[in-house]
């Protein structure tokens, strides 16, 4: 980072980029040496939430642009940009199937032209060990015909969004970061529901074993690799991962631990589990990217790899948040007073 001297955190709309954001800052904070790199925050268009969010902080600026439509704008805004964060975030309510994979296309495209030296691209979504994908995750959804949505799954556009990458940038200049098991980020929309039901509503797969990891390490992970040199990182693929796979026994048995009483696993079928989330959010595209995340970890079995890996302790030195120190950390919300 001699001439350039930015970190710019594409899709900070959203409470992902946004906690990234202030990760980012508050490393800065703790280390001296860090206090000459920028932070610029890129968002769709500022609103009450992201000012609250991000504003307070006046160590971070405030970018807006829009990669769709104004690609230039994005290009000027990446010109003092040494690194770029590609964050994809469906959940911040500012990308949908239908623009996923443009509005990555237009960073992409920006960052080539300003010279942008290094790119992370985070992806929820495993590799596949089959050479085929998998079918769509049913999702119920029809159009006003009665025909099923003829709109790509967010997995194949983060695909081909990994593809873009390849084909536009050197390998030494990308860094994939896949984090595959969220379960976590999923009990919390499904707060209510656990401490009405004493329940965790899980796909109706009893023999799945789920991979699991916190959002705040994937955030702490990222700030680890946009703060590290290029040379570090540059050309890897990482996967997150907490410290343990479960079984459904395994998470219904934590849960119980952490929360002080019995909690069981209900095995729900895809729609079933679609109006679940619809219960808790009224967003369908929010949604359709929380199933197309199930649909991975309960559909396709062994056509995708599941492991631990020792990549977050590789990468930061530490070990990740298990499942039952989340529940525990989390008791309020999950409690039956609620």
């Amino acid at each position: 980072m001699q001439s350039r001297n930015t970190i710019h955190v594409a899709g900070a709309d959203g409470e992902l980029g946004a906690s990234i954001a202030r990760g980012l800052l508050e490393m800065k904070n703790l280390h001296p040496n860090l206090y000459n790199i920028s932070i610029h925050a890129g968002i769709h268009h500022k609103t009450i939430k992201t000012s609250n969010m991000l504003t307070e902080r006046n160590d971070v600026s405030i970018v807006e642009v829009d990669p769709i439509n104004q690609s230039e704008l994005v290009v000027d805004s990446l010109k003092k940009a040494s690194k770029l964060l590609l964050l994809v975030d469906p959940l911040s309510g500012e990308v949908t199937r239908k623009d996923a994979l443009a509005f990555a296309k237009g960073y992409i495209n920006a960052a080539k032209e300003a010279g942008v030296e290094h790119i992370v691209f985070p992806t929820p979504f495993a590799k596949l060990i089959v050479p085929c994908s998998p079918p769509l995750t049913p999702t119920d959804e029809t159009d006003k015909n009665g025909d099923m949505e003829c709109i790509s799954p967010y997995r194949d556009q983060f695909e081909s969004i990994e593809l873009l990458l390849r084909e536009n940038f050197q390998p030494s200049q990308v860094t994939i970061l896949r984090y595959p098991g969220v379960l976590n980020q999923h009990f919390l929309y499904f707060a209510r529901y656990i401490s009405e039901e004493s329940k965790i509503p899980l796909i109706d797969n009893p023999h799945v074993i789920f991979e699991c990891c916190d959002v705040s390490d994937v955030v702490r992970a990222i700030c680890h690799i946009l703060y590290s040199p290029v040379q570090r990182h540059g050309g890897k693929e990482y996967k997150i991962t907490g410290p343990h796979l479960l079984t459904n026994n395994e998470i219904s048995a934590k849960a119980s631990l952490a929360l002080g009483r019995e909690i069981r696993t209900d095995f729900l079928p895809i729609k079933q589990l679609r109006q679940a989330f619809l219960d808790v959010t009224h967003d369908k595209e929010e949604v359709a990217y929380l199933l197309d995340l199930w649909g991975l970890q309960g559909q396709i079995g062994a056509a995708r790899k599941v492991q631990v890996t020792r990549d977050l302790e590789m990468i930061t030195g530490g070990t990740g948040m298990g499942l039952r120190k989340f529940f525990e950390k989390n008791r309020s919300t999950f409690s039956t007073d609620i």
